[in-house]
This record gives C-alpha cells, structure tokens and sequence, in this order.
C-alpha cells in the first residue's frame, strides 16, 4: 500500500524507523527485532539505506521481510550519493520486483573515504536529480 492511501484516511498512525545491521554478524538480531516491531501492526515501517550506502543491501531484505511475512507497508530508503545511475536503476529494479511502493529519496552522507575526493564524475550531486529520475 502507498503511504499516501494511509495519509488520506485522515486518522492517526504509527511508524517506525529501523537500521539496518552494519555487519553480516548483526543481521539475524536486527531482522528479529524489525519482526517485533511488525507485530504491533504499525501504520508503516520505513527502512533507511546506511550511512553512506554501506548497509544499503540490507534494506530491501528487511523492508522485502516486513511487507511479505507480516503485511506492514514499507518504505525503502534511497540515497544518490557516490552511486551510478546503474546501481540506482538496479535498486529500483529490486524494491519494485519485492512490491515495495514507497520509496524516500535522498542525497545521504558521503562517505568519509570520500569525503576529499574529486565529486565532478559523480552522477548525482543534489537528491533533486533523484527524484526528477525516479518520477520519470
């Protein structure tokens, strides 16, 4: 369900934000709390990307787990920074193939490792760019 039939019903809701794991070790912990949080039948549960994209493979397995096993609408976070169009369009791709509808659109943290490198190559420079691609 897309967040905005949620707003229009014109009653309160509740959401929550989770994070996905920074390592493979701490995933099984994180994707059992994430289930905790889905059987109080939140409104939605919105998933972020990980600082600089470092975590970003893991929020289409948690948004995809909270959606499909417990029926929780997901909203997928996506940031452009230091990413292709390529990997963008990959993402994409994934979030639509797991019937995530919600998607929040974001520049994100640039990584620290990347912090003094030349950015003029880089395919994005403002979450805007993002967007206008995403709506097209």
């Amino acid at each position: 369900m897309k967040l905005t039939e949620i707003f229009k019903q014109n009653k309160y809701s509740l959401s929550f934000e989770v994070f996905p794991p920074k390592t493979s070790v701490a995933y099984d912990s994180v994707k059992c709390a994430t289930e905790e949080i889905a059987r109080l039948s939140p409104a939605f549960m919105s998933v972020t990307y990980g600082a600089g994209g470092g975590t970003s493979k893991y929020t289409l397995d948690i948004a995809r787990n909270i959606k499909q096993e417990f029926g929780v609408p997901s909203l997928a976070h996506l940031t452009c920074v230091s990413s292709t169009r390529e990997t963008v369009q990959e993402r994409i791709a994934d979030f639509k193939a797991a019937g995530i509808q919600n998607v929040m659109a974001l520049r994100g943290d640039i990584p620290a490792a990347l912090k003094d490198a030349d950015r003029s190559g880089w395919d994005y420079a403002h979450a805007v760019e993002l967007v206008r691609e995403l709506k097209a």
